[in-house]
C-alpha cells in the first residue's frame, strides 16, 4: 500500500513538472507589434526602437540592437505588421573578452554566453541628445505566445534579462579597463497580458483588452541599478559601482557568478502572474524611460551624454503553469490526492518554475499545501 502511494506521488511530480512551460522564449512565441522601431543603421528619432548594428572587434562579429526575444531560426524575421524586426540566428555562443577591472576581481580574461543574451533591445527613451532629460515618451512592445494552445496559456511567470551586456562586462577595446554603460536597464517595466489584440497598434495602456498584471522597477527592486556615474572621473558614461561588480562576481543569494552561469535565474528580473489564464499576447510597457532619465545626480550634473538615451534589455521568457483549478499541481482540472502528494513530495524545494511552488515565492512549503487543502475537491 505505501508502495503503491509512493508510486502514484512520484508519478504525480512527474506528471506536474510538464506542465510549467516556457511559452515565449527557448524558441517559442514572437515580437508582436511595438511602437518604436528604427531602420537598421538609420539614425534615430523619437520613439524608435534602436536597431543600430555595431561591430565587436574582439570577436569580428556584427551584433545589433533587436527587439528582445529568443526565436532561434536562421531567417530575417518579421511582427505582425510586417515590419522587419532582424534575422534571427540567435543560436551558438559568443566570446567575451572581460573587461580589466572584472579580470582583477578574478574573473577569466574571456569565457562564452549565448548570443542571444549579447543582443540588445534597446529603446531611445529620453531627449539627451539635445541636453534635454526629459522623458521622450512611452514605449511598448507586444508579444505574441506560443500558438500551439488555442485557448491560451495561465501565464504565471514573466521574466526580462534587463542588464547591460555589452558594456558591463566586454572589452572592445585595447584600452577599456573599467567596467561602464552607455546604455542602461529601464527604470520600470509595467507588464500587460491580454486574451484578445484585435489593434496590434493600439497601446496596451488604454486599450482595454489588456489588463496590467505587475510592475518590475528599479525603485521596488525587480530591475538592476545597473550603473551610475562617478563624478571622480571625467567619463561622461554610467560606470559599475563596486556593488553591481560583487554581486555579478556571486555576492549573491545563489553565490553565483555570471561567467559561470550566464542563463541562470537570478540574472532575471521575474514578475510572479496568478489569476491571468487565456493568455495569447504579453506587452511590455516602459512608461518612465531610462534610469539615467529618473538620476537626479545625473541630470543636475548635466552628465548624460548623447549616449544615454537607451533603455535596455535582451532575453525575454514568459512561463505557463497548469490552468485548472486554484492548487491543481498536475493540471487535470481536479485537486486531489496527486495534487497534495506532489507538493508533499517537493516540500522544501526552492528554485523557478516549479508547479509545486503554487504561490511563487520560490518555495515549496506551507503555503503552497494549504492552499491544496482549502481547495481540496475543487473541480473533481
Amino acid at each position: 500500500m505505501i508502495r503503491t502511494v509512493i508510486a502514484c506521488g512520484l508519478t504525480s511530480v512527474l506528471v506536474a513538472t510538464t506542465c510549467a512551460q516556457v511559452v515565449l522564449g527557448d524558441n517559442k512565441g514572437k515580437v508582436r507589434a511595438t511602437n518604436a522601431l528604427a531602420t537598421i543603421s538609420g539614425n534615430e528619432s523619437a520613439l524608435q526602437w534602436s536597431r543600430r548594428d555595431f561591430q565587436d572587434g574582439t570577436n569580428s562579429e556584427s551584433f545589433g540592437f533587436w527587439p528582445a526575444y529568443t526565436i532561434q531560426v536562421n531567417q530575417p524575421q518579421f511582427d505582425f505588421l510586417g515590419e522587419n524586426v532582424g534575422f534571427g540566428d540567435d543560436t551558438g555562443n559568443v566570446t567575451i573578452t572581460t573587461v580589466d577591472s572584472l579580470v582583477s576581481a578574478g574573473w577569466p580574461n574571456s569565457f562564452t554566453m549565448p548570443r542571444y543574451l549579447f543582443r540588445q533591445g534597446g529603446a531611445r527613451t529620453n531627449r539627451s541628445s539635445n541636453g534635454d532629460h526629459g522623458v521622450e515618451g512611452t514605449v511598448w512592445i507586444k508579444y505574441e505566445l506560443d500558438d500551439s494552445n488555442p485557448n491560451g496559456w495561465n501565464v504565471v511567470k514573466v521574466q526580462v534579462f534587463a542588464w547591460d551586456v555589452r558594456d558591463l562586462i566586454h572589452k572592445a577595446s585595447g584600452t577599456k579597463t573599467r567596467s561602464f554603460s552607455d546604455t542602461a536597464a529601464p527604470y520600470r517595466i509595467d507588464v500587460y497580458v491580454a486574451s484578445d489584440d484585435p489593434n496590434p497598434a493600439s497601446d496596451p495602456q488604454s486599450d482595454s483588452n489588456w489588463t496590467l498584471v505587475g510592475t518590475l522597477s528599479k525603485a521596488n527592486g525587480t530591475l538592476p541599478n545597473v550603473c551610475e556615474w562617478d563624478p571622480n572621473t571625467s567619463n561622461t558614461f554610467g560606470e559599475c559601482p563596486q556593488a553591481t561588480l560583487d554581486y555579478l562576481s556571486g555576492n549573491n543569494a545563489q553565490g553565483i557568478a555570471f561567467y559561470n552561469d550566464p542563463t541562470n535565474e537570478l540574472w532575471y528580473s521575474t514578475l510572479n502572474v496568478s489569476g491571468q489564464s487565456g493568455v495569447k499576447y504579453v506587452a511590455l510597457v516602459i512608461p518612465q524611460g531610462n534610469q539615467y532619465g529618473q538620476d537626479p545626480t545625473l541630470n543636475a550634473s548635466n552628465r548624460t551624454s548623447s549616449s544615454l538615451r537607451y533603455t535596455n534589455f535582451t532575453d525575454v521568457r514568459v512561463v505557463a503553469g497548469p490552468a485548472g483549478p486554484e492548487g491543481d499541481v498536475n493540471g487535470d482540472g481536479c485537486v486531489d490526492d496527486a495534487d497534495l502528494l506532489a507538493v508533499l513530495f517537493a516540500f522544501g524545494q526552492t528554485g523557478s518554475n516549479q508547479p509545486e511552488d503554487i504561490n511563487r515565492d520560490g518555495v515549496v512549503d506551507d503555503a503552497d499545501l494549504l492552499t491544496v487543502l482549502f481547495n481540496f475537491g475543487s473541480g473533481c
